[in-house]
């Protein structure tokens, strides 16, 4: 066969690639590297993504390319680089990590006319990431818009990311005026067409300013050259659906193959974060300061009634503070819900406005005197303040049954300091526990430094890799004896550095109807871990009704 007659191309299957097809003569000009072609595959036309041309086969038999899709490739050099590491990282596939990337109307067959292109700037060839660590809301914009302004005004592009909806007025608020000169694109859900014409928008250059949430790092930004990670510790940057991943990780990924900047923010920074400025990986750009107290009250020498959280102590705060004609916050967790501490409340002080507030609230209650809130309240961090915020019981948060308890509850004090003017309380039978004294420090590295000592003494992440595959089947006892089967074949070609614990029932254990077994691998190294199962399941093939999922932690 002649020249690039042959293309290599990639489905958005949870299969390897790639795979060969013949380029018909009448496609030869139009068969480029990144776009999007139909193929028969498995019997059945799909949608698929050239990611390379070649001269000859691989095998002896291949199909014809049916259709070319794109005028102008979908998919940039750089696009189909961060894609294939995108790939190896979070143990997808090649074709699952680009489909990923589309809007809904671009996975299937529809046709993408040409627009003009343009000559990327170039990487910045010392591109640096920081860390902005900032206890407050308001000053962090002052850091932030001048390195977005800097880069658009170099001419490169720019992709800002939040956790979710409560932080995206504020963001637009402060980015409209460059969103007017650099006609900056807010990518949310919405009709395909509507998604069709924003992912056009950017792919085309039209617009080098995204603002959205998770996938938006995934975003046909043309040459970026700043990625900007609000609230970067956020559990919602982790998606949670295959293929898993986490928006910051990606970024990360994508600013060392674009050599672009990242500027991670955050009031409680992740660990992972922390772990980069202690090594010197990511620069430490410190904002305002804390500036309300947190202290501890002690329960152990009271025997509360059971499910009762006011305490003689927290009972003589709040009648101060409602005295003065202040507000206060009582923070409990969402499994406990409000009722039951609203009714322990309007008890205790007869003709006081109370009300809770819960993920399906709807307004928050500003005419509320005392507020008993779940993690719902940090929607409106920087709308409300109170001048007195408890915690009801600190020692759950810190134990609950999860390896980031501690860090949670570390960003948990940290944001309900942000909104309250006067002072902190966490009730506590455990005031002589070192790790609660490192919550009321002023200094982060209190909590960072035995916190990263720990992680890395039991090997857990960001010292070491954990990678979760889960077999799931709507037959319980298919999906134990494929989990057990899978196991053998991890167990059969493990290296001595990594460990794998034995299936069991998942975390979630039933979802959809779907039973769930997890076996989990442990390693050092995020390449070598991944790859080895990757390696491990090119080899193994699932039973009919059995599927296989891979999630990375983070």
């Amino acid at each position: 066969m002649s020249q690039d007659s042959i293309a290599h191309i990639v489905v958005g299957l949870p299969v390897e690639g790639p795979f060969d097809y013949s380029v018909p003569e009448e496609f030869r000009d139009k068969v480029l590297v990144g776009v999007r072609v139909l193929v028969s595959f498995a019997g059945r036309k799909r949608v698929g993504v050239v990611v390379s041309l070649g001269k000859k086969p691989l095998v002896e038999k291949v199909l014809p390319v049916l259709k070319v899709l794109d005028e102008t490739p979908a998919f940039e050099e750089n696009a189909l680089a961060f894609f294939r590491e995108f790939a190896l990282h979070f143990g997808c596939s090649f074709g699952e990590a680009l489909e990923l990337s589309l809007p809904a109307s671009l996975r299937k067959s529809r046709r993408l006319k040409a627009w003009d292109r343009t000559t990327p700037v170039g990487g910045d060839p010392a591109p640096r990431t920081d860390l902005l660590f900032d206890c407050g809301l308001k000053k962090r914009w002052e850091i932030i818009l001048p390195r977005v302004e800097e880069t658009l005004r170099s001419g490169r592009g720019v992709i800002v990311l939040v956790p979710d909806a409560s932080h995206i007025v504020e963001a637009q608020r402060r980015l409209e005026t460059l969103a007017r000169e650099f006609r900056g694109v807010l990518l949310r859900h919405g009709t395909d067409k509507e998604e069709l014409e924003r992912w056009i928008k950017v792919r085309s250059g039209a617009s080098r300013l995204v603002l959205g949430f998770i996938s938006g790092v995934l975003a046909p930004v043309q040459d970026p050259g700043l990625i900007v990670v609000l609230e970067e510790d956020s559990p919602f940057y982790k998606h949670d659906q295959s293929p898993f991943y986490h928006a910051r990780e990606a970024a990360l990924l994508r600013a060392r193959i674009t050599k672009a900047d990242v500027l991670l923010v955050s009031s409680a920074p992740s660990l992972e974060a922390w772990r980069m400025v202690s090594e010197k990986k990511a620069a430490l750009i410190v904002g305002e300061r804390p500036v309300c107290p947190v202290k501890l009250l002690d329960l152990s020498n009271f025997k509360m009634k059971k499910g009762t959280v006011i305490s003689p102590g927290l009972s003589g705060h709040l009648e101060r503070v409602l005295k003065e004609g202040k507000r206060a916050l009582i923070y409990v967790p969402a499994a406990r819900g409000t009722a039951p501490t609203v009714e322990e409340v309007v008890r205790r002080f007869p003709g006081v406005c109370v009300r809770g507030y819960e993920k399906t609230s709807g307004a928050f209650p500003v005419e509320a005197q005392v507020v008993v809130a779940t993690q719902a309240v940090f929607r409106h961090r920087g709308e409300v303040l109170f001048a007195l915020s408890v915690v009801a019981d600190i020692d759950w948060e810190r134990h609950k049954n999860d390896r980031r308890a501690s860090h949670q509850t570390f960003a948990l004090v940290r944001h309900l300091a942000q909104m309250t003017s006067g002072l902190v309380l966490l009730q506590t039978r455990n005031v002589h526990d070192e790790g609660l004294h490192a919550l009321l420090s002023e200094d982060a590295e209190d909590f960072y430094r035995p916190e990263l000592k720990a992680c890395r003494d039991m090997g857990l992440p960001p010292y070491a890799v954990l990678v979760a595959v889960v077999v799931r089947s709507a037959d319980p006892e298919l999906a134990c004896a494929e989990a057990k089967r899978l196991y053998d074949s991890f167990h059969a070609a493990r290296p001595e550095d990594m460990g794998i614990l034995e299936p069991q029932p998942d975390r979630s254990p039933i979802v959809r109807g779907k039973f769930r077994h997890c076996i989990m691998v442990h390693g050092v190294d995020v390449e070598e871990t991944v790859g080895f199962v990757r390696k491990v399941l090119r080899g193994f093939r699932p039973r009919k009704d059995a599927v296989v999922t891979v999630n990375v932690d983070p």
